[in-house]
């Protein structure tokens, strides 16, 4: 399970202003921002878990890794080291979209993809490696620590719906 922290952290990584926000801060402008810019916040921070969390697995796995200091580095997400050197270095998707990751495959072929576990489903294991997370994880994180918070009273089963594309 994703901590409310975690969420949190990776606000503060992916937004230089929260970088020393309060935790009360960071929902108070959320609470202020309307449902369609929270979509478009929310896959940014998506994003930045995901890499933080399988930054932990890897480590868990006494893999040294680190996320590169710009969230924003140019094709890949992770370094893979060896003591101060980088061996490796990948590119990680936070979605389920086997299209998006199918573009990212022939954007960069020479560049190792890992993705959420419901994504690398639809690829072979040597194209794509299934990270062991899941991307509704990363989405029901985002949306109990932040959204159903920041829009309270809206009832955590309308903003789950909302991040999922249902009626509510």
């Amino acid at each position: 399970m994703i901590e409310p922290g975690e969420v949190f952290e990776a606000v503060r990584r992916g937004y230089n202003e929260f970088e020393a926000a309060s935790n009360s801060e960071i929902l108070d402008y959320f609470s202020s921002i309307d449902a369609g810019a929270a979509a478009g916040h929310a896959s940014h921070i998506k994003g930045i878990l995901f890499e933080q969390e399988y930054v932990d697995l890897m480590e868990a796995q006494a893999i040294e890794a680190q996320v590169f200091e710009a969230t924003n580095h140019p094709i890949t997400d992770v370094a893979i080291l060896d003591g101060d050197n980088i061996v490796q270095e990948i590119q990680l998707k936070a979605t389920d979209s086997s299209s998006y990751i199918g573009a990212a495959v022939e954007e960069n072929p020479d560049v190792g993809i890992v993705a959420t576990s419901e994504a690398a489903a639809s690829f072979d294991g040597d194209m794509v490696v299934d990270s062991g997370i899941e991307d509704a994880a990363l989405e029901q994180a985002i949306s109990e620590t932040l959204l159903d918070e920041a829009f309270n009273p809206v009832s955590p089963v309308s903003v789950i719906g909302w991040m999922f594309g249902l009626p509510f």
